[in-house]
C-alpha cells in the first residue's frame, strides 16, 4: 500500500494502489508506509493533428503550447488571480472546459516541492477543504513524465454542484509554475452521449501541453 499522511490536515491521503481511495474533509485513517513514485512514460498523441488546433501562448518572459480539441475557443477571467491565466470552453456543451494558469515561484523543479504523490497529497487537501466538497478521491496514482518533469494528477471531485472529473498537468520552468487543468461532468469521462468518451480526448490533450 501507498499512503501519504499530510500532518497539518490531519487526514491521510490513500492512493488508488492502496484498498481505500476516498478522502473525506478532516477525516481520519490509519497511516501506512507508501511506495517510491510511480513514473510514467509519454505516449503518442491520440489527437489528430489535423483536427485540433495548436493554441500558442508566447509572452516576454514564457510560453507554452497545447493542442485543444476542435472548437474550444479561449476566455480571460475578469477578476485577475495569477500572472496569467486563461481558459477554454466549448459552446453549447457545460461543464467541459479547460484552464492554464501561470504563477512565479522559487523553485528549480516540482521535486523541490515534493514527489508526485506528495504534490497529489496537496491538490486533495485543497479540493476536499473548499465550500460545498463532500468527498475527493484520485481515479489513478500520480504520475511523473521523465522528459519534462511534469507530474500529470487525476481525480474526482463530489460535491453539492454535482461529481467533477479532473486531471491537471503541473510543471515549473525558468521561475515559473504552470498549470493545466481539464474538467468535466465524471458520468461523461467515460460515455457521452452518442458515443465516445472524454477520457482519451482529455487525455491527449493534456499530454500535448508543453511550455517553451
Amino acid at each position: 500500500n501507498n499512503n501519504n499522511k499530510n500532518n497539518n490536515n490531519n487526514v491521510v491521503i490513500s492512493f488508488p494502489s492502496a484498498q481505500n481511495q476516498s478522502f473525506y474533509p478532516q477525516q481520519q485513517q490509519q497511516q501506512q508506509q507508501r511506495q517510491p513514485p510511480f513514473v510514467a512514460h509519454a505516449e503518442e498523441n491520440n489527437l489528430n493533428e489535423s483536427q485540433s488546433p495548436l493554441f500558442e501562448r508566447i509572452q516576454k518572459d514564457f510560453s507554452y503550447e497545447i493542442r485543444l480539441p476542435p472548437n474550444f475557443q479561449s476566455t480571460n477571467k475578469p477578476l485577475k488571480t495569477h500572472l496569467d491565466e486563461i481558459n477554454f470552453t466549448l459552446e453549447g456543451t457545460r461543464g467541459y472546459q479547460y484552464g492554464i494558469t501561470v504563477d512565479p515561484i522559487r523553485i528549480r523543479s516540482l521535486r523541490d516541492f515534493g514527489t508526485p504523490e506528495e504534490v497529489a497529497a496537496k491538490i486533495v487537501m485543497a479540493e476536499v477543504n473548499r465550500d460545498g466538497v463532500f468527498e475527493v478521491k484520485l481515479a489513478n496514482d500520480p504520475t511523473e513524465d521523465p522528459t519534462t518533469g511534469a507530474y500529470n494528477i487525476d481525480y474526482v471531485s463530489d460535491g453539492k454542484r454535482g461529481k467533477k472529473h479532473f486531471v491537471t498537468r503541473t510543471l515549473v520552468k525558468d521561475g515559473k509554475l504552470f498549470v493545466l487543468t481539464a474538467q468535466c461532468k465524471e458520468e461523461e469521462y467515460y460515455s457521452v452521449d452518442g458515443g465516445g468518451d472524454r477520457e482519451m480526448e482529455i487525455g491527449s490533450c493534456v499530454d500535448s501541453f508543453r511550455v517553451r
